[in-house]
């Protein structure tokens, strides 16, 4: 059961982070500052779902691989090395510091900074989650072929 408490976790992540990803980047095109408000505002309130999929992910995943070796489960820890430190240095912190920024219209040096930053981490961030993903897959299928 754990495999596919895992897998709906990370899939409902990646879910998640695509979905703040399309909010931003649609945000960044249209340009309107009443959207630009209520996309920062929905990604803000939207770490309170991701952040617990991503612990309840990072946990079964570390059950789930705890007696596994090979270059899959080194490819998918190293991958989840690089999505904690996106998120923790480049993603929460831009959410938290862009809402209030939009809300008070500013959009100077600082705001499009930091707005250049994070659609580019949130898209290596879903790639990442994407390998990972595929690589899961992959182990599920070796799983099951050897049982």
């Amino acid at each position: 059961m754990l495999p596919k408490f895992h897998a709906a976790f990370g899939a409902a992540a990646l879910l998640i982070i695509a979905t703040f990803w399309a909010a931003t980047v649609t945000m960044i095109v249209i340009g309107d500052k009443y959207l630009i408000v209520m996309a920062k505002t929905g990604i803000a309130w939207g770490l309170w779902a991701l952040i617990p999929m991503l612990i309840l992910t990072g946990l079964s995943g570390n059950r789930l691989g705890q007696n596994l070796r090979g270059p899959l489960i080194g490819a998918k820890q190293k991958r989840m090395k690089i999505i904690a430190f996106n998120g923790i240095i480049f993603l929460v912190p831009s959410a938290l510091i862009l809402l209030p920024l939009a809300m008070q219209g500013q959009g100077g040096l600082p705001y499009w900074g930091i707005q250049t930053v994070e659609p580019l981490a949130g898209a290596a961030t879903i790639t990442l989650l994407s390998f990972n993903m595929r690589d899961g897959l992959r182990l599920s299928r070796r799983r099951a072929g050897s049982a």
